[in-house]
């Protein structure tokens, strides 16, 4: 606990970050040796001198353990990178944030967790479509992870809980101040759930503005194993979520929509650019190896598969067009039977016990 009071007392500080005070603990040992170091010694490890001065006053004027209390006291836990309690998933993210606040329960993150996005004003067509992914991944035991946004955000929190499931959102404000105020009594449904939670990395009293929603954004892709993009036009900001979510490795599915539909432009060009094709929440349990029933082991076809082969070996091998062959293996990808390895190579996948 003391080490999570000190990166409270650090997080304060404008200008440190999480980088920065995760080299500052590495070097000094500890976040309280980094919070009691002296000017000197923060100088020499390389902080400018106006940060010193300021963490100075912070630790005159500010004590860290009465504002964890006061936080406590108020239903919002601190859940640092010192904590084991940490999200697993975002612990591994460049520049994951230092600490957490949160309101509800992280115990949903121990389940397979995906996220869903899209646009603020969905079609009917987007609307069930976005009912459809949340309610049955919720049903196979998948935490459902968005921003409490309208539209799609607001739908899949909805329809998770509404089939007895976790879901967790992410705010662009502190987790005191629920965005967008519309969305209060979702909130509150959320935190009645015992294993969902209204997280943030922003100080509660943070009101949401522009430039935290990209920060947000990453923050939802990075409480996930993969973002699901439902109904999204060229310019959503579901984009900047795929964006952080490819910059963090992780997979990356849209929902096909008309080709004469605005609102599904941004999905068809991500199928284009190599997104994982996904029609309802079968494929995505399929391609992510969850529920999926282990291949026949005598499956003459997956058993070339042992080890990468290209798709020209293939053909040759079982006397099949290349066409043929890449509509077999995509079906087969979707349920989790190969994987992709890129520039025409495949391999089996073995399924999870």
């Amino acid at each position: 606990m003391q080490e999570t009071i000190a990166l409270l007392g650090l997080v304060r500080i404008d200008g440190l970050g999480p980088l920065r005070i995760a080299r500052l603990v590495e070097g000094f040992g500890s976040a309280s040796a980094v919070w009691q170091a002296d000017r000197g010694d923060l100088i020499a490890a390389g902080v400018p001198a106006h940060l010193t001065a300021e963490l100075h006053r912070q630790r005159l004027q500010h004590d860290p353990s009465l504002e964890y209390e006061r936080l406590w006291n108020a239903g919002i836990q601190v859940v640092s990178s010192a904590d084991t309690h940490y999200p697993t998933l975002l612990r591994h993210i460049p520049g994951a944030p230092t600490i957490l606040f949160v309101r509800g329960s992280l115990t949903g993150l121990q389940q397979p967790t995906v996220s869903i996005v899209g646009t603020r004003a969905p079609t009917p067509y987007g609307s069930e479509v976005t009912r459809q992914f949340a309610g049955d991944l919720a049903v196979k035991g998948f935490t459902i992870v968005s921003g409490l946004a309208m539209g799609i955000d607001t739908i899949a929190h909805q329809d998770a809980l509404a089939a007895g499931g976790a879901t967790v959102a992410v705010l662009p404000s502190g987790v005191d101040l629920v965005y967008p105020e519309r969305n209060r009594s979702l909130a509150a449904a959320i935190l009645a759930h015992p294993h969902s939670a209204v997280v943030s990395e922003f100080y509660p009293g943070t009101r949401a503005s522009p430039p935290l929603f990209p920060a947000r954004n990453r923050l939802i892709s990075g409480l996930s194993s993969a973002v699901i993009v439902v109904e999204a036009g060229t310019t959503s900001g579901a984009l900047i979520t795929v964006k952080a979510a490819l910059d963090q490795g992780r997979d990356v599915m849209a929902v096909p929509g008309s080709i004469y539909s605005a609102k599904s432009a941004g999905c068809n060009a991500l199928l284009t650019q190599g997104a994982v094709p996904v029609r309802n929440a079968d494929d995505v349990a399929a391609y992510l190896g969850y529920g999926v029933e282990p291949a026949q082991e005598d499956d003459p076809f997956l058993a070339m598969l042992q080890t990468a082969v290209h798709i020209d070996d293939l053909c040759r091998q079982t006397n099949r067009s290349s066409a043929e062959l890449l509509g077999d293996l995509l079906m087969r990808e979707l349920r989790g039977e190969v994987r992709d390895e890129g520039h025409g190579y495949y391999v089996r996948v073995r399924a999870r016990t």
